[in-house]
């Protein structure tokens, strides 16, 4: 195949794969199995047109890390006799999607995304303000769609059906996964030196985080600002550092004004400033919930219980914690790989914080560690997908030849 040709080709299977990740719902082949993503038919395309140029580029470190973790996650499937339990191996299965995927989004210049990124952030902010408004009823339509669950019954009303704080649900389903998804565009859009366009495409999308009233993703919001205080700082903006701070509590206030109709209600996020989350009902269950968790753990510390997804659905148990939750599958080594896939591009990061496409990988990976506090961030496969094109563009080398390749015909 010509160059030209297959470089325009793996340029379209990454464009529907972060499609995918963004408002292609999922799939759904039997009731016996668990759901698919329109990605999982997309990937092993891509990896059969890449691999006769894969002998010829270097072994990635973080590659190689995943698919050993994949390796290893067989081990304690095996340990708890759960070889037969093919919802178990579905969860090692996601781990080598995302080594391919990687592999996927590797091979495509990271410019080349600019249009498209730009383009699907728009339309995600047209859905999310009709959803937010439910504009002609959308909302039913977008259940429909997106699957019914509690979020979207109890959207804008508290647990008794009364109207409350309106948490932006979006594409995803799930307020916490929305802030996520509107937080890759914050760091996609973060800019690097002080304009009135860079900082109308940042703020806007910091916006529709704070419309999604997320407390941990308020704190993702300040791990993104500090990083781009830090930015403008290197790059001799010193000037410009007040601007950040003013307009982020601007565009936060408006949020919030929105999201609680003129401030008749509490907001989500109001509860992590004034300190009551620490005693909130959500975070008092989810302590109940590691309780349970880390009293299992001390059991079987060394390789944990296996995927074994069933027990969190027969126990109506929701981990909330990532840390916690490979623990509990995968003991400490489980652990240690987890951990091992963030901490991996943070030390490339760390090297070269000041080239964009680092500074985006690592301002996004210090976010799905935060996340992964109160939450499943890789667990979440839209969100993982994100994750992975930032950090193999983050990672990109472009070969002298490039260019020249995209013309050929």
């Amino acid at each position: 195949m010509k160059p030209g040709l297959l470089h325009k080709l793996l340029l379209f299977l990454a464009f529907l794969v972060l499609l995918d990740a963004m408002v292609i719902p999922d799939i759904w082949l039997s009731s016996k199995l668990p759901s698919f993503q329109f990605t999982d038919f997309i990937w092993p395309i891509g990896l059969i047109l890449i691999l006769p140029k894969l002998q010829y580029q270097k072994t990635y470190a973080w590659v190689v890390w995943v698919c050993l973790f994949a390796v290893y996650m067989s081990i304690p499937i095996a340990v708890n006799g759960r070889i037969r339990e093919i919802n178990d191996w579905f969860e090692l299965y996601k781990v080598v999607k995302l080594a391919a995927v990687f592999l996927l989004f590797y091979q495509v210049a990271f410019v080349q995304f600019a249009a498209f990124i730009r383009i699907s952030f728009i339309g995600l902010v047209l859905i999310n303000v009709l959803h937010f408004y439910n504009v002609m009823h959308i909302n039913d339509t977008l259940q429909a769609i997106y699957g019914t669950s509690d979020h979207w019954v109890l959207f804008g009303k508290d647990s008794l059906g009364n109207p409350a704080v309106k948490r932006m649900l979006g594409t995803l389903g799930n307020p916490n996964s929305n802030a996520l998804l509107f937080l890759f565009f914050a760091v996609y859009f973060v800019p690097t030196q002080p304009s009135r366009k860079a900082y109308g495409w940042f703020f806007s999308a910091l916006l529709m985080v704070f419309m999604c009233q997320s407390r941990t993703s308020l704190l993702g919001c300040g791990a993104v600002i500090v990083g781009l205080l830090f930015v403008l700082w290197k790059n001799k903006a010193k000037n410009a550092m007040w601007q950040v701070p003013m307009l982020g509590i601007g565009v936060y206030v408006i949020g919030l004004m929105l999201a609680t109709s003129f401030f008749n209600y509490n907001g989500y996020s109001d509860s992590l400033l004034d300190g009551s989350a620490m005693h909130s009902y959500s975070l008092r269950s989810r302590w109940e919930t590691w309780g349970i968790l880390w009293d299992m753990i001390r059991l079987k510390p060394w390789f944990g219980y296996g995927p074994f997804k069933s027990y969190f659905v027969a126990n109506h148990l929701y981990s909330e914690n990532e840390y916690m939750l490979m623990f509990w599958r995968y003991g400490i080594f489980g652990l240690l790989f987890y951990l091992g896939i963030f901490l991996i591009p943070l030390k490339s990061f760390w090297k070269q914080m000041m080239e964009l496409k680092h500074l985006r990988m690592g301002l996004f990976t210090i976010i799905m560690l935060i996340a992964a506090l109160t939450n499943n961030p890789l667990t979440e496969r839209s969100i993982a997908l994100l994750f992975v094109f930032l950090l193999a563009q983050g990672v990109h080398e472009p070969h002298p030849n490039e260019e020249a390749a995209l013309d050929r015909k």
